[in-house]
């Protein structure tokens, strides 16, 4: 499906989804758990493969606005799961399943196919479970336990194979520790530690070490999903671009893509967050290049370079050279868009060069990526463009282009 954002301005309130990386990791350990409720979730495609998972290994589901959990005290699945495009599912339940006795097989969508697990596969099998794959253990993989845990450190090229472990770990048989020798997007692991915490999970951490007793039982019984900072982002570009919004229900969290508040205001963006009523409010506003270190916020520099191309100035975003294994490679992704907009850019190894200022109407290409669609689609508000494969937007914002609409964008299919 594709879709045309005509030149528009917008006025009025937004509520964005709620998180989806609080929804996973509520969604797995609620599964974990005796009995257990999840209250606000996302249902999207991604949390629905989490939700999908979690019976694949015994748990009982019920789906209401609530969604209620009866989890499993031993995980003793076997056969094939597929997890379609969920990363997050794939990593965790790589972990999960090295619990189990019998053989599974964690697949794919052709994109998650191309997606390298080596580091966390290698990993696993040091602290006793049984993986097998091709070299950089890439979906379809097998996964066989049992894991015992140990000792064991890894360079994690994505946050997303520590918070596996820190899963997985509590339950196997022997305390742990793990030694990060590198990782990214720190925030998403203190989000997995925030969800653990509330599951009566002990895990010390101190700098890059983590500390796992074993033989720990998860207790999660209610978890509220807060809202999507990074969903709020596109929100907030909308008001700086092209009028004026208000965001509710952005009460405060441990999601590290808040610094978008941070970042439009840096740009010169008139954006306030009233923590307190949980309200961000954003104006149109003339903006200025920054630098910005994208280490621990690669689901922003899709939103950020938006917001680059009609700042005044040139904007480097560095350090985001983990995008390049993210759903797509999002840093040749971001560069063909702006690219194909007329928008002066240079891509380096680990982010974009952007010169502001300039940009033409015309088409950009989600690739499958629905953090292409829902930024690139921003552009639309200040000068015509049509997004490609727009129906992505479904894996984290169902629901998108309908609240645009809502706030006065002018769309047509």
């Amino acid at each position: 499906m594709n879709i045309r954002i005509l030149k528009s301005e917008i006025d009025g309130e937004a509520i964005p989804p709620p998180s989806k990386s609080y929804t996973h990791r509520a969604f797995i350990a609620a599964s974990l758990s005796p009995s257990a409720s999840v209250e606000n979730p996302l249902l999207s495609n991604d949390t629905i493969a989490t939700l999908n998972a979690c019976r694949f290994i015994g748990a009982e589901v019920i789906r209401r606005k609530t969604i209620a959990f009866r989890g499993v005290e031993d995980i003793n699945a076997a056969g094939y799961i597929n997890v379609e495009n969920s990363g997050t599912t794939l990593r965790f339940f790589l972990g999960i399943l090295s619990h189990s006795k019998q053989l599974c097989v964690l697949d794919g969508d052709e994109s998650l196919r191309k997606r390298p697990n080596r580091s966390l596969a290698l990993a696993l099998n040091r602290l006793g479970a049984r993986i097998r794959g091709d070299e950089q253990f890439r979906a379809p993989v097998e996964v066989c336990g049992v894991l015992k845990g140990g000792k064991t450190s890894i360079k994690a090229e994505s946050s997303q194979f520590i918070s596996s472990l820190l899963f997985s770990l509590p339950l196997a048989r022997l305390d742990s520790e793990i030694e990060v020798e590198e990782v990214k997007s720190r925030p998403y692991i203190d989000v997995t530690l925030h969800v653990l915490e509330e599951s009566g999970i002990v895990v010390d951490v101190e700098d890059e070490k983590f500390w796992i007793p074993g033989e720990q039982q998860y207790r999660l019984r209610t978890f509220s999903v807060p809202a999507d900072f990074s969903s709020a982002s596109y929100l907030i570009a909308a008001g700086l671009l092209a009028g004026k919004i208000r965001i509710l229900n952005m009460s405060d969290s441990r999601q590290g893509d808040k610094r978008i508040v941070e970042i439009a205001k840096q740009m010169g963006g008139k954006v306030r967050w009233d923590r307190d009523r949980g309200i961000i409010t954003a104006e149109q506003s003339e903006l200025e290049g920054v630098d910005v270190d994208a280490s621990d916020i690669p689901d922003l520099v899709p939103t950020i370079a938006v917001l680059a191309a009609v700042a005044k100035g040139k904007t480097t975003i560095y350090n985001a050279e983990h995008l390049r294994i993210k759903e797509i490679d999002r840093i040749e992704g971001c560069y063909a868009n702006l690219r194909s907009l007329g928008v002066d850019v240079e891509k380096r190894r680990d982010g974009l060069i952007i010169r502001g200022g300039k940009i033409g109407s015309g088409t950009v290409d989600s690739f499958g990526d629905h953090r292409m669609a829902l930024a690139f689609s921003l552009l639309g508000l200040v000068t015509d463009v049509t997004v490609k494969n727009a129906e992505v937007v479904s894996v984290s914002f169902p629901g998108y282009f309908d609240a645009l609409k809502n706030l006065g964008a002018r769309l047509s299919c």
